[in-house]
């Protein structure tokens, strides 16, 4: 899914223009939040940002809360107490879920999608 999406120059972003017109692209966000998480190279990094995308994206009534279910949600908040680079993944890998069996499917079947493509042609 995404990773098809970074073989076009600008499909990581039309796919979240997409998203957006579907008034969920916290979770795309949250996915590329996840990413740099875990590429975060000191303690200190991986604390900040740990706290920043909990506040903005797992607790409850975050301002781009996404779309958890409370089990992965609670194990999230427990892991982050000691952020490590593998606190985020429960949760990343359900968005990723959501994206790429839901979301992807919407993209691939609509217009945005196929201008994309005639402008790769």
């Amino acid at each position: 899914m995404i990773q098809d999406l970074k073989t076009l120059p600008v499909g990581v972003s039309v796919f979240g223009a997409f998203l957006r017109s579907e008034f969920s692209e916290e979770n795309l966000q949250f996915y590329l939040a996840c990413e740099q998480y875990r590429h975060s190279s000191n303690n200190f990094s991986l604390q900040r940002r740990a706290k920043n995308i909990c506040a903005t994206y797992i607790q409850p009534g975050a301002p781009r809360e996404v779309n958890l279910d409370s089990k992965t949600r609670d194990l999230t908040l427990q892991l982050l107490q000691a952020p490590s680079h593998t606190s985020l993944l429960p949760a990343q890998k359900r968005i990723y879920s959501l994206l790429d069996n839901d979301c992807y499917l919407r993209f691939l079947q609509s217009n945005i999608y196929s201008s994309l493509l005639k402008e790769a042609e």
